[in-house]
């Protein structure tokens, strides 16, 4: 197996009404499932290696905040790839003209069965 490949997946959304607080900051619950979609996107080529369906490791950190009317990047990479483990890190992006703000990064692992 490869150490390290590209995960084929990117989701992309601009936040809307329905996804922010009354500060119009984006709701940390709608962050994490667009997160977590994402990265069901990009092991999705891989299921039917997975022990189970579902992570067996998660790390969020979130860095700045997204707005109403942001729009968001999801890039995702798979960092290790082995027979035991895949470990896939995903990086969310404010796209703006000028620069790209890091909204947060995760990491989420999963467990492989063994190749007999």
């Amino acid at each position: 197996m490869n150490n390290l490949h590209n995960a084929p997946h990117q989701l992309q959304f601009t936040v809307s009404k329905k996804q922010v607080s009354k500060k119009n900051v984006l709701k940390t619950s709608i962050l994490y499932d667009k997160v977590e979609r994402s990265a069901n996107l990009s092991v999705n080529p891989y299921k039917a290696e997975l022990i189970k369906d579902g992570f067996s490791s998660f790390e969020l950190n979130i860095i700045n905040n997204a707005y109403l009317n942001d729009k968001l990047i999801f890039k995702n990479n798979i960092k290790k790839y082995n027979d035991s483990e895949l470990e896939l890190k995903i990086t969310v992006y404010k796209n703006s003209e000028l620069k790209k703000d890091i909204i947060c990064k995760a990491t989420f692992g999963y467990i492989l069965e063994k190749a007999s």
